[in-house]
């Protein structure tokens, strides 16, 4: 089976404020993806039924500033499948860094990736993705992007 799979992240930043303005602090929020593309090697399901992404770990850096006492939020969202039967929910991912949470991906519903409340400063999370390897998958090179959001409030 040759089969060979390319997740490309992209970044987005939305940022609220709702009250009085303040002239004093404005509120931003930095995102910054250490690494941008992931790839899953073609492998024999028989012995390797899930394919860890290269690299491993990605890492993805958060800034959330101006933003005392107020909830921040990391999501990603698929544009797509990988093809028409390589589903992007078969790709899964751990993390590790305070905040930094597991998950699935969907092409329907951002996915929470991160959370926490208040200021954070370089706050670096550790990506490990997976794709299930399954023999229906159909033979060729497939990619797709993800769109990771920072949100503050």
């Amino acid at each position: 089976m040759k089969l060979f799979a390319v997740l490309m992240m992209s970044v987005s930043f939305l940022f609220g404020f709702f009250g009085t303005m303040s002239p004093v602090f404005a509120q931003t929020v930095t995102l910054t993806l250490l690494d941008t593309t992931v790839s899953f090697a073609d492998a024999n399901p028989d012995t390797t039924p899930s394919i860890v992404g290269n690299p491993d770990p990605v890492r993805i850096r958060v800034n959330v500033t101006g933003n005392a006492g107020r909830n921040w939020r990391l999501t990603v969202l698929a544009a797509g499948d990988l093809s028409s039967s390589i589903p992007i929910s078969n790709v899964t991912w751990t993390a590790t860094g305070t905040g930094f949470v597991a998950g699935t991906m969907s092409r329907l519903v951002a996915q929470t990736a991160a959370q926490g409340v208040g200021n954070v400063n370089n706050r670096t999370g550790r990506f490990t993705f997976r794709l299930v390897n399954l023999w229906t998958y159909n033979t060729g090179i497939f990619s797709q992007t993800a769109t990771f959001t920072l949100t503050a409030p």
